[in-house]
């Protein structure tokens, strides 16, 4: 009899413990993406469907031609929807049939390369302890410490303080990234490191450069190899196949934006060189080609400021992937140490790369701890780790071309109207 009780005992606590292991092993693997209703993590369906009059209205009024906007919260895409078209124009003149918006149109990101591209790649490499965010340059770097550089540091180039100059056009001179790098190697400072902030495309350019010396890889690979391919991000990438044309939405009609920058001394920079005396403008309408100039036609379109394309659906997978601490499933990108660093506040009240507080395009109800960032081309990117919410609004402004001013319509109405109204849909 004492044979059987034993043996009982010995049965529940093996299977208890067999029945904890499971559910530890579950509990192990963070929260992955799947589609849910509203009201499933506490939304309201009906204001949040008021989005499609925002963006019908956005597309109306001449803003954009097309967008697609992806909201998920708790892991749950509680909406993803495509409107108007991928590509209306061809050089200006109206296609007698455009292409239309779909969920897996991808993108021209612009900007949003600087954090869903470089900084994923700094993130990954201090994580692994290859890297510091206090290391100078010029350690990983030497050639980098000229002209009053040599004390700059990692932090000072994701702060936007590193005193580089903001933009300049180095395509009129330079054809390749080893020619650009040891033109930024040569650059003088503009002002006194860390005195300023002043968003510089150079900051990243170089932050793409560490990645490389670092890693011995081109950048491109290796942010596929460390961060896209283990989350199955497979349309995410630069310089896209032409075989995917039909699944990019077009942008500019050639480069009129960037001539009037070098042409006209009252567009924003003095330029000294001649617009017309480069003979590599593009006189097309780009699909699959990145708008900015500097990542085209001086770094062949691989660069850690821009070039980066990616769907709604591939930057939520990795957005979830952060608001999970830097896991997602099974995979393990980076400590959640490293997200809670690069995405608090710094200098200026800004991250590592990250944006906060910034409401003309995130809407000013969001919590103190959301981070986020934008793209030239019209893409909009929000994480809300207080909500466990993400907002990505894609647009292809830049395809109705400029407007007369020679600028392109801002999208940042538009994203801070469409957050505004998903906080709004929140009723838990």
């Amino acid at each position: 009899m004492k044979k059987i009780i034993l043996l009982t005992i010995v049965f529940v606590l093996g299977f208890g413990v067999s029945f904890l292991n499971t559910g530890l092993a579950k509990a192990s693997q963070s929260t992955k993406l799947s589609h849910g209703s509203p009201q499933m993590v506490g939304m309201d369906k009906d204001k949040l469907a008021d989005i499609d009059t925002i963006v019908e209205e956005a597309i109306n009024d001449g803003t954009t031609p097309g967008a697609v906007i992806l909201v998920a919260k708790d892991g749950k895409i509680v909406k993803e929807s495509a409107y108007g078209y991928a590509q209306k124009y061809d050089m200006g003149q109206l296609l007698e049939k455009p292409l239309k918006m779909k969920n897996k149109t991808i993108f021209d990101l612009a900007s949003v390369t600087k954090v869903m591209g470089t900084t994923q790649g700094i993130m990954k490499l201090v994580s692994d302890g290859k890297l510091s965010v206090t290391d100078k340059v010029s350690k990983h770097i030497p050639q980098f410490s000229m002209n009053g550089k040599e004390d700059i540091t990692v932090e000072d180039l994701l702060t936007h303080t590193s005193g580089l100059t903001p933009w300049a056009p180095t395509y009129l001179h330079y054809k390749n990234s080893d020619e650009v790098l040891e033109y930024i190697n040569n650059l003088p400072l503009e002002y006194e490191t860390g005195t300023d902030r002043r968003y510089s495309d150079f900051s990243f350019m170089m932050l793409g450069f560490i990645i490389e010396e670092i890693s011995g890889q081109r950048l491109n690979e290796f942010l596929e190899e460390n961060i896209y391919a283990p989350l199955k991000m497979k349309d995410t990438m630069f310089n896209p196949s032409d075989s995917l044309d039909k699944k990019i939405a077009a942008t500019s009609w050639g480069n009129p934006f960037e001539y009037k920058m070098v042409d006209d001394p009252d567009f924003g920079y003095y330029v000294e060189e001649d617009a017309d005396l480069f003979n590599r403008w593009r006189n097309y309408t780009l699909i699959g080609e990145v708008n900015d100039g500097n990542s085209f036609y001086a770094n062949n379109g691989i660069a850690g400021h821009a070039g980066l394309f990616s769907t709604a659906r591939d930057l939520a997978i990795l957005g979830q992937a952060m608001l999970n601490g830097g896991e997602y499933g099974e995979v393990r990108l980076y400590d959640k140490k490293v997200i809670d660093l690069f995405t608090s506040s710094h200098r200026f009240g800004q991250g590592y790369g990250w944006e906060r507080n910034k409401g003309w395009y995130m809407g000013y109800q969001h919590s103190a701890d959301t981070f986020g960032h934008t793209g030239f081309t019209g893409t909009q990117v929000i994480f809300d780790p207080g909500y466990n919410l993400q907002i990505i609004v894609l647009t292809n402004k830049q395809h109705n071309g400029t407007l007369s001013s020679g600028s392109y319509p801002s999208t940042g109405y538009l994203s801070r109207s469409i957050a505004t109204t998903v906080y709004e849909s929140i009723t838990e």
